[in-house]
């Protein structure tokens, strides 16, 4: 139940008890008995709206259900979420009744220090109070503040002591907290209303002549209205009701039945709010049946399976992982549920469970990000002799739970692009992989501890040739990562990364301008730039690393031949080891290359190409014509 349909529901019971009351008791005498109905009546319309009749539902028998394979066919963005008005609603309830909360303390406590500053007089059963300042008579718990005036009149004195005597400031008080917690039902507002009229019958009550009382009311009408929070001897809005019931004839016994007239009534509304609340547990029974959900995640490009994909139950923090062969498997899926396929470095697949217990997802690469790093290499002209490999492993262990799904998955320092512009300057294509023509994607696997270490480091899919131990190398030296938080506590999370080692055909490549070498070996580039993707670019085998060697088109300059339209118009942006390369030797560089020119060949370790988007997104203005990252030797 929310919140909405427990007040419809609280206003429905309580505008039911009223008007039992205003149509069948507001003119009985039995004054007592219609103070505790409203009494209870104020609770019971809040309270009944929580219960629910017992009911019995007919068992089910199983039945049988075939398996259907139901591949993706749609890839759907998740939408963004927008403010949660339910939310908002409840806080700003909660403030209203604080406010509200708040103001009866404060009417309160200026109330009992009126009555502390005044002078006291402790009786049998009451304490007299003679006000500092004048103010009609009233009384409150345990305290009768009488007006000096009306000192000498036992009337008055007598009706303040029925109150007193019968705990009506309790009633008062009372309803004033629940008006003010639930202010959002209006029946309450009318209940304490009626309430305050029988107190006032009940106090008159004990009158022994009551013609004579009646024209005593009428000759006390001029006079200050106590506060709302105390039992005043006077109220205007009261009076004609008081004069109307001291003359009224006492009821007859047989009224009492309309008291139990109204039960019936009240169970009847209660099993209609319920009925609707009946029928939709058998929907939900029906809908949220529980099934186990398997299958096989596929990249759509090759077919092939992909291993560490995250399945999870949308909306939910109820998920796993495919294994090593792309498979996955599910317990407790409702059947109308949906399953949401994500993995880095491709779109999101949302699918809809409806019943079947075999789901087969292919996902799509996306291109829009720089979630994939690719290490791309040229082939060697001969493949040698094949090699035995055996790749090292490496095993961790980590204390706690690791969990697979959580709230806040943990992030790199500076997000997705940060993490890949760290492994794009750091990972290497390995030679003997580049020998070997071997390529393909390496699956990672690790564990992001509580403090953002990573432990667990292991190889998830690998495809051998030092491909497999040059992504671990780099993922194990990562800075700390933000760790993921699940109910608002860092908590270890398992983490899947893949990494693609690529060859390109060096034949494939050169549709750029072309620069021919003569016979001379120094006419030869050492890294070739061509119009393909943002990549690592490989170093030719056979380069000297004494030469240095000149553009085809301008004076002698970088060791790097830039052929095609790899670049906008003008210079690219030079990183040298992380610091920015001036155009002439005047401005600030490091104690080992002043300017691009001074690089040698024989410096340089790889080459990273960044253009257009992810240029600009990592360097900004600097990046608009590109930008090429070097990494050089270590000496």
């Amino acid at each position: 139940m929310n919140t909405l349909d427990y007040f419809l529901k609280a206003n429905l019971y309580g505008l039911l008890f009223v008007s039992c009351y205003w149509l069948l008791l507001r003119r009985h005498t039995f004054f007592s008995l219609n103070r505790a109905y409203l009494l209870v009546s104020a609770v019971a319309s809040l309270v009944l709206p929580l219960a629910s009749l017992p009911t019995h539902t007919a068992e089910t028998l199983p039945v049988p259900m075939g398996v259907i394979v139901l591949p993706v066919s749609a890839i759907t963005t998740p939408a963004e979420t927008g403010p949660d008005w339910t939310e908002i609603g409840l806080i700003a309830y909660g403030m209203v009744s604080f406010l509200l909360v708040l103001q009866l303390i404060v009417r309160t406590g200026r109330l009992m220090a009126f009555i502390r500053q005044s002078s006291q007089h402790v009786l049998d059963d009451y304490v007299l109070v003679e006000p500092i300042k004048t103010t009609s008579t009233f009384s409150f718990f345990r305290y009768l503040v009488l007006n000096p005036e009306d000192k000498n009149n036992n009337l008055i004195i007598n009706h303040e002591l029925v109150h007193i005597r019968q705990h009506h400031s309790l009633d008062v008080l009372g309803m004033a907290l629940l008006r003010a917690v639930f202010w959002a039902c209006p029946a309450l507002w009318l209940i304490d209303r009626m309430l305050r009229q029988v107190h006032e019958f009940l106090a008159d009550k004990a009158i022994s002549k009551p013609s004579d009382y009646a024209h005593f009311l009428v000759e006390y009408t001029f006079g200050q209205q106590p506060d709302a929070l105390v039992n005043g001897f006077f109220n205007p809005s009261l009076l004609k009701q008081r004069i109307l019931m001291l003359h009224q004839k006492a009821t007859t016994r047989w009224a009492l039945g309309k008291y139990i007239l109204i039960l019936p009534l009240a169970l009847g509304l209660l099993a209609m709010t319920t009925a609707r609340e009946q029928i939709t547990d058998m929907v939900s029974q029906v809908t949220n049946e529980t099934i186990t959900v398997s299958g096989r995640v596929t990249n759509s490009a090759d077919g092939k399976p992909l291993p560490g994909v995250s399945v999870i139950l949308k909306n939910t923090n109820t998920g796993t992982t495919t294994d090593v062969n792309g498979k996955y498997r599910l317990t407790n899926i409702p059947k109308t549920g949906s399953l949401v396929f994500s993995f880095v470095g491709f779109e999101t697949a949302v699918v809809e469970v409806k019943g079947h217990s075999s789901i087969n997802a292919s996902l799509q690469t996306q291109d829009s990000k720089l979630n994939e790093v690719v290490v791309v290499a040229y082939e060697p002209t001969s493949k040698p002799a094949a090699q035995t490999i055996n790749p090292s492993k490496r095993a961790s262990s980590d204390k706690g739970a690791i969990f697979t799904v959580v709230e806040q998955v943990p992030e790199f320092p500076g997000g997705m692009r940060a993490l890949g512009q760290y492994l794009a300057r750091n990972l290497r294509y390995p030679k003997e992989a580049q020998q070997n023509r071997i390529q393909g994607r390496v699956f990672v696997q690790f564990v992001v501890t509580q403090e953002g270490d990573i432990q667990s480091l292991r190889i998830l899919k690998g495809i051998g040739g030092g491909c497999d131990e040059e992504a671990v190398r780099v993922v194990s030296q990562m800075p700390k990562w933000s760790p993921g938080r699940q109910n608002g506590q860092a908590v270890s999370v398992q983490y899947n990364l893949p990494i693609q080692f690529q060859l390109e055909k060096s034949e494939d490549k050169r549709t750029g301008q072309v620069v021919k070498p003569d016979s001379d070996s120094r006419q030869k580039p050492n890294y070739i730039l061509d119009n393909s993707k943002n990549g690592r670019v490989a170093l030719y085998n056979d380069v000297s690393p004494y030469y240095r060697l000149a553009d085809s088109s301008r004076k002698p300059g970088p060791p790097i031949t830039i052929r095609g339209n790899v670049f906008h118009d003008g210079d690219p942006l030079y990183i040298i080891d992380g610091v920015e390369m001036p155009k002439d030797s005047k401005s600030n560089a490091t104690a080992r290359f002043k300017t691009i020119r001074d690089l040698q060949p024989s410096d340089i370790e790889s080459v990273t190409v960044l253009k257009d988007g992810s240029a600009i997104a990592a360097y900004g203005e600097r990046g608009k014509n590109g930008v090429v990252l070097i990494t050089t030797k270590t000496k």
